[in-house]
């Protein structure tokens, strides 16, 4: 019984040999890469993390935007990521109890990153870390 499998097997892949030509191949390869640039034109929802930086202080961010796919992939792994943000571009509330530390709300995180991000449409933002700033 497995002996005949094998003998089918080797009869099959002999088959595709005469029938896959290396012309075939780059068609195929050629028509996987004008599928995937089409689908990239479509609009989608993504996480992409940012790394904010205000005021000297380092923050990973990650934001749910919408957008081309073209646009995405761009800003996701070959765009410079990091936005550098001034205090004044923030609307900070002191912590209560604790001295020089402020929470940075979302809504104005979201516009400062959204403002240097036209391409993107900036959804929703995950909450920022306090930031420790000296008066």
């Amino acid at each position: 019984m497995t002996q005949q499998i094998i003998t089918r097997g080797k009869e099959i892949a002999g088959w595709l040999r005469q029938r896959i030509t290396p012309a075939f191949l780059v068609a195929l390869f050629l028509s996987f890469i004008f599928w995937y640039s089409g689908k990239l034109s479509y609009t989608y929802t993504a996480e992409v993390p940012f790394s904010v930086v205000v005021e000297g202080e380092r923050h990973r961010v990650t934001c749910v935007v919408e957008g081309t796919g073209h646009n995405i992939i761009s800003a996701r792994y070959f765009k410079r990521k990091k936005v550098k943000l001034r205090r004044t571009d923030l609307d900070m509330r002191p912590v209560e109890g604790v001295s020089n530390t402020y929470q940075v709300t979302s809504e104005s995180l979201q516009n400062a990153i959204a403002v240097r991000n036209a391409n993107l449409k900036i959804i929703s933002v995950s909450t920022m870390p306090y930031i420790n700033l000296e008066d």
